[in-house]
């Protein structure tokens, strides 16, 4: 008997995940629509309904007319204000919050620049609880509308666990991070890292919609991937897929803040294009001691003016990168290729074609023909929409509601 009630349970389930997602990503929808779509009965997609119209996740949204003639039929959709999300890139240069609607209208964002001696994990959980508290004030949103926060870190983020957060970059190891918030956050905490959260919003929201085998590459301080595969993120055994920034560019090359050597981060991450600068024009003026944002920015400013050194390091470093994203091509066969970050998008901006040509240079012409690159649509905005997205996965899949109730 057991077995047979754990089966209708897990096929009601499936039939309000699928109805739901329907919903949300191609509504609104009538009725009949949906059970054209999804092939479910009249009946089934009646009782489903009847219950997110209850629960108010879904509403009406008004009539149209019938193809076929007949009575109108009613459209429904997705409620925007059942609930809310708040997402947090949490960089080693920043920390920056949004807070969503249910349908991703973007409602406020806080950001705090953080120093390079700032990075205790106390000090980060301090102010994600802080800019939440104060953005839910300024939108007038109770702590129990929330439907939970999605968190992108560097790093590896341990989901067997699923709370310890490996970041050789700022020597946390074994750092249970989601227990400094579960009694100052009371809704749902998802933890996952940017370059995953990031590879999600770009294929929920962004270019990489409808695209079935996507890469997206983070390239800021660190360098990291978010590898979308049949449509899914692909995450490995231990959930450190991903980490492409720690792949062997040079062999007994530049020491990395990983403690290995040669690892493309060192050439193509901020401290690494900094470096390079620093190489070819020791005390350049270019450089803002302290902050990367900054040089990066005077770097390529001054690039496009036509400096030449400044040309000189960003095609050296559009070399590596076009090494590095012709290893992914030739493994992974992707469709696309998006640049991301603060840094590849700063960097892709000037410099795409170029970096191009050098992943046509370095890959096997047949997997790159079906490969497009292209900058990320989502823009500085991508981890923090990635990080809610986790917890709106969650959502969808029915394992969420607001306040932390499952």
């Amino acid at each position: 008997m057991s077995r047979q009630k754990q089966s209708v349970r897990d096929i009601r389930r499936a039939n309000r995940k699928t109805i739901v997602n329907k919903l949300y990503f191609e509504g609104p929808l009538s009725r009949s629509d949906l059970c054209e779509i999804t092939g479910l009965s009249a009946a089934t997609v009646t009782n489903v309904m009847t219950k997110l119209l209850d629960e108010g996740i879904v509403q009406e949204t008004g009539l149209v007319e019938a193809s076929e003639g007949g009575r109108p039929r009613t459209l429904l959709a997705i409620n925007s204000k059942y609930g809310f999300f708040a997402g947090v890139d949490l960089g080693e240069t920043h920390v920056q919050i949004e807070l969503f609607d249910l349908t991703f209208n973007n409602l406020g964002t806080v950001r705090r620049t953080v120093s390079q001696e700032e990075n205790l994990p106390e000090d980060y959980a301090s102010w994600i609880v802080a800019g939440i508290n104060e953005l839910l004030e300024k939108a007038g949103i109770e702590s129990n509308q929330m439907i939970g926060v999605g968190i992108g870190v560097p790093g590896i983020v341990e989901r067997n666990g699923g709370v310890s957060i490996f970041s050789p970059n700022w020597t946390w190891e074994n750092v249970h991070f989601k227990d400094l918030l579960t009694d100052k956050l009371p809704f749902a905490i998802c933890l996952d890292n940017g370059a995953k959260a990031m590879a999600l919003a770009e294929s929920l929201f962004g270019d990489g919609r409808d695209v079935k085998d996507l890469v997206v590459l983070l390239i800021g301080t660190g360098v990291g991937a978010g590898i979308i595969t049949k449509g899914s993120l692909y995450r490995g055994v231990t959930n450190s897929a991903g980490e492409w920034g720690h792949t062997k560019i040079v062999l007994n090359g530049r020491s990395c803040r990983c403690g290995n050597y040669g690892c493309l981060e060192a050439y193509v991450g901020a401290p690494g294009i900094i470096t390079s600068l620093n190489e070819i024009t020791p005390d350049s003026p270019l450089v803002v001691k302290g902050d990367q944002l900054a040089t990066i920015a005077n770097l390529v400013s001054t690039a496009r003016e036509g400096d030449k050194v400044s040309i000189e390091v960003l095609q050296n470093t559009a070399n590596y990168l076009g090494a590095g994203i012709a290893n992914l091509v030739n493994l992974f066969n992707p469709e696309k290729i998006l640049l991301g970050g603060w840094v590849g998008l700063q960097i892709g901006d000037f410099l795409l074609k170029e970096i191009t040509n050098y992943v046509q240079q370095y890959s096997l012409p047949q997997p790159m023909s079906a490969t497009e690159i292209s900058l990320g649509q989502l823009g500085q905005d991508a981890i923090c929409m990635g990080a809610a997205s986790l917890a709106l996965e969650e959502f969808l899949n029915g394992n969420l509601k607001r306040n932390r109730n499952k």
